[in-house]
């Protein structure tokens, strides 16, 4: 094996043995050396790699948000309407909620952490400011195309936003309560319908 493939696989297995132990154990009670223990790597190797646990935390959000980018990409192949992209960018996160299981835990320890630590906190707003301007462009997209009526699409895609985060958030705290990836896709219908004054 090349040294660069087993740098990368050096990386990889550091990365799904912090992934396990914060969504098992949480952020504060995960140590570097447990995070090199289960990984099978010295904390010279975590070190080369990672400068921080903080670091590793923002790598694994940038690792869910890049698959999540991926699905939100292929709603917008097909040359289909704003609202039935929409729908489809849905059909994802329902698909992701299902598979994930309880390293979606891992967001709300990312959502608490950025009150404390500064690293985690600028890539959270990042990943808010992000989302908050892909949203407004599907927006201001769809008004162009004629399938939304929106005047003010700043405000339109932080309701949009909220919601997402929100139910998030009620998945995150109560997974037991609702097929929460269901109830995604029928409250942003419901969103993009009252968007659209019934059209498709």
């Amino acid at each position: 094996m090349k040294q660069e493939e087993r740098s990368q696989e050096t990386r990889s297995r550091i990365l799904a043995a912090a992934e396990q132990s914060f969504a098992e154990h949480g952020y504060d009670v995960t140590s570097v050396d447990t995070i090199c223990h289960a990984a099978g790597v010295s904390k010279g190797a975590f070190y080369h790699h990672f400068p921080s646990k903080g670091s590793v935390f923002v790598a694994l959000l940038n690792a869910w948000l890049a698959e999540l980018d991926r699905q939100f990409a292929a709603a917008q192949t097909g040359g289909e309407s704003v609202p039935r992209q929409v729908a489809a960018m849905a059909a994802g996160v329902n698909e992701i909620y299902h598979v994930a299981g309880t390293k979606w835990n891992i967001l709300l320890e990312f959502w608490a952490k950025s009150k404390a630590d500064p690293e985690v906190a600028r890539s959270t707003v990042e990943m808010i400011r992000r989302y908050q301007g892909f949203f407004q462009q599907l927006l201001d997209r769809g008004v162009s195309e004629g399938s939304l009526r929106v005047e003010n699409s700043n405000l339109a895609a932080t309701l949009v936003l909220s919601a997402v985060l929100g139910l998030l958030l009620q998945g995150i705290l109560d997974p037991e309560g609702q097929d929460w990836g269901a109830l995604m896709q029928r409250v942003l219908s419901m969103l993009m319908e009252s968007m659209s004054g019934g059209k498709p």
